[in-house]
Order: C-alpha cells, then structure tokens, then sequence
C-alpha cells in the first residue's frame, strides 16, 4: 500500500512539472546589468527555495609570490564575520531563522560562492550577503579566530598518517610549484602570516565582476533571478578578465614509500591519470569505478579476499588538483606485511578490469547509481550545482535535470571502450604508501621526508 501511495505522489507531482513546459527546463539567460548565467525555474508545489551559485575565476594559487593561505582565510572570513550593524553570531542566527545557507569556499583555479534562501526572504538575506561581500568586516580579533581555528584543523589532519602520503603524492605528481604549496600548505605558518591587508587584496582582486559562470535555480522566474544576480553583483569592482593556466603534472609511473615508524597503519594509494574534465566522460567514468570498487563484492574487493584471503577496505574512485589534471585512485589501509602484496593483487586486478571487464553485477549498480543521481538532481541546491559545473567545463549545461538517465543509457560497449581508451594501463599506474616498515613495498624509493619525494626516480 505504502508503495502504491508514494507512485501515486510520484505521478501527480511528475504531471504538475508537465503542465508548465519551462519547468526544469535549462536555459542561458543574461541579467539586465548584462551578466549571462544558466537558468533552470523549479515552479512546483512544496518547492519554495531558490539557490544562486557563483564562480570567480582566481589565479592566486599558480602564483608562487602569493601567500597560498590567503584565499582559504579570506573565504572563511568574508562570509562569516559578520557585518557593520551585525555580530558574525547575529548573521548566523538570521539565516538559520530563515532556513538559508551562504558559503564561500575556494579552489585552485577558483572562488564558489553558494547562496541558498526560501523565496519569500529573497530581499532579508541578498541585503546581508550583498552587505558581507562588498564591505566585508576583517576585524583583528575575527581574522585570528578564523586563522587558529585553520591551523588546528590543519594539526589535527596531520597526526594521521596516511595524510603524509597523500601530501607525498601531490609533490610527486606537480613538483615544488605554486599549486603544490596552495592544496598542502606545506608551512603552516603561513596561515598565521596572513594580513588583513592580504584579505582585503584577494577580495578586491577576485570579487568582480568579470568573467563569471553563474548558475540559478528554483522558484523564481527568470526576470527576478536576473534581478537578484546584479543585486548582488552591483556594488563589486568590474575587475579584469582572468586567463586560467593549467598547472603541469608529471603521472609517470613511481613507486613511493613515506616510512614513518611511529605510524600505527598501514596506507596505500595506486594514481593514475584521467583525461581532464572539459573533455567530459565523469559520468561513465564513475560507473566504472563504481563496478569496479563496489564494497563487499566488486572485482577489487574479490581479488583481495581471493588472493591474500583479506577483507581490506580499498576503495576505487577519482578526484583532481586542478580542472585539467584528474586522476583514479585505488587507496585503502592494508596490513603492513602484507603491503607489497595488496599492491600487486590490486594492480592484477585493475589491469583485468580494464582488459576483459565482469559486468554482471553492472545492471543492479547502474540502476542504483542512476536512481540515486536522479533522486539527487531534484534537489533545487544539487542542480545549481551541477549547472556550475557543467558550465565551467564548457559542458551542455541541459543534461543537469537528466544525468541520471545518462548514467542508465551506457552500455557495457561503452564502459568497456572507456576502460580500453581513456583509463591508465595498468603499468602506467603510480604506487604511494605510508608505513611503519620501510621494508614493507618492494622496490620503493622511501623517504622520511615529504619533500624527498622530488628527488624518487
């Protein structure tokens, strides 16, 4: 019964999205002041929130004379000290009595700012964000607060061992550039080192006006979205078109070892490059994965279980540094004696993967997947997200509401042309590790330095 309720709201809510032809229905679109965005209205009942999402470009972390701690302090001090008549806890109070969320986050190559409110607080809380990001409040006390608070943070993920490997990897693969110090913060004491005048610089300099990738969706027509955009955009300077340059990464085939005797696990990471997101492919590239690591009984996990009779938690997926260099990861702890062989099994099996791939389980996992991502793409918050990322990678921004039907169209022809054609060979695949032996990885070149990492063949 409970089944047959829930397909009946399901179709009633799927019948009302149909009378409105322009519901969900992408579009590019340009505000009055003359800024383009993409534009997706969600005009339906119970759907009363609106979400705005902006993308500044920002060079800072490719310029080795910037100080790479100043944008984080700067995003997290921009959107969270408050404004000239308002304690940053007065703010926070506010948007929580309106069930409303502005973030501020950075990237390598650059700023996201996410602006979400129910549309009836639609004039209260683009007030106050205009407020924040146009004459932003870096007091001395709230700068220092923001800046103990990051280097904590930053402490405590570096008491875990496995983050000496992954910071081994980022070296490894970008060398000692810019981007490098601006994702690992090598020296923490640049956090503390950073200015309110630094601030303010990263502030004028990256929030502009010019060359923006703008995104809005939910229940707003197009003309109000335009409205909103240059009401928050108004009073920022025009600033200059900024050129993003790729950073250079080396994914030549190493092998690593990070000895750190007082670890208590065991760590292991296998890297190899993925073609970079402009060129598309995310979609197919995530059911692989997601074939390939699934959890409990995925060609991974039975390789392990199979050959060195374990249960390990490696898990398969992918990630990037910047937007043109992506890579998949196979990473997971393992037992220290086992390591060197937890490698070999792991690369075997990658490698019969990619040659003579199992699809069996792949129909449960694709619809699985395929639901999830259509389940998820409702969300007025998710699709804005979505529509920025598509846009920035100069994607058609129309498959946004429909990448769960995507991901349900590929065939094991297509997964299996992906693995042969754009996935790394098996012998082309990095090998990092962190642990207490530094026996434990036959071959490797092992370090007890981070920084020795540039010097491994």
């Amino acid at each position: 019964m409970l089944r047959q309720l829930v397909s009946i709201a399901l179709l009633v809510l799927l019948a009302s999205c149909k009378e409105d032809p322009a519901n969900r229905k992408v579009v590019g679109a340009v505000s009055p002041a003359g800024h383009a965005f993409t534009f997706m209205p969600i005009i339906e009942d119970g759907v009363t929130d609106i979400t705005v999402t902006v993308a500044w470009p920002m060079n800072w972390a490719f310029d080795g004379s910037r100080n790479p701690a100043t944008p984080y302090v700067a995003a997290e001090t921009l959107l969270s000290g408050g404004t000239k008549d308002l304690r940053p806890q007065d703010v926070l109070e506010l948007f929580e009595d309106k069930n409303s969320y502005g973030h501020l986050s950075v990237r390598p190559d650059h700023a996201i700012g996410e602006l979400e409110f129910p549309k009836e607080y639609v004039d209260e809380v683009v007030d106050i964000v205009v407020e924040m990001l146009v004459r932003p409040q870096v007091t001395p006390e709230w700068l220092a607060r923001v800046k103990d608070g990051m280097r904590a943070n930053m402490e405590q993920a570096r008491t875990q061992s496995s983050n000496a490997m992954w910071s081994a990897t980022i070296l490894a693969i970008l060398g000692d550039q810019p981007l490098r110090s601006y994702l690992n913060l090598p020296d923490l004491d640049q956090i503390d080192a950073v200015t309110r005048e630094d601030v303010l610089t990263w502030h004028k300099e990256t929030l502009a006006q010019a060359n923006l990738t703008i995104a809005v969706t939910g229940a707003i027509s197009q003309a109000d979205a335009g409205d909103v955009i240059d009401r928050i955009l108004a009073q920022l300077p025009k600033g200059d078109a900024t050129q993003l340059n790729p950073a250079p990464a080396n994914f030549s085939p190493r092998s690593i070892l990070v000895h750190r005797p007082e670890a208590q696990k065991t760590s292991l990471a296998i890297i190899g490059q993925l073609p970079s997101t402009a060129e598309g492919g995310d979609l197919i590239d995530l059911l692989a994965l997601e074939v390939f690591g699934q959890a409990g009984s995925g060609p991974l996990f039975d390789a392990v279980r199979t050959e060195l009779r374990a249960s390990y938690g490696l898990q398969a997926g992918f990630s990037n540094y910047d937007r043109a260099s992506r890579y998949m990861f196979i990473t997971g702890e393992v037992e220290t004696t086992q390591l060197t062989a937890a490698k070999d099994v792991a690369i075997a099996a990658y490698r019969e993967f990619c040659t003579n791939p199992n699809f069996d389980a792949l129909p449960n996992i694709q619809q699985a997947t395929a639901d999830g991502t259509t389940k998820n793409v409702r969300s007025v918050n998710v699709v804005a997200r979505t529509l920025l990322e598509l846009a920035l990678d100069g994607q058609d921004t129309a498959l946004a509401p429909n990448l769960g039907d995507a991901i349900a169209a590929f065939s094991p022809e297509d997964i299996a042309a992906r693995l042969r054609n754009s996935f790394p060979a098996a012998e082309d695949l990095m090998v990092f590790a962190v642990s207490p032996d530094a026996n434990a990885l036959e071959g490797a070149c092992v370090i007890t330095q981070i920084e020795q990492a540039l010097t491994c063949p």
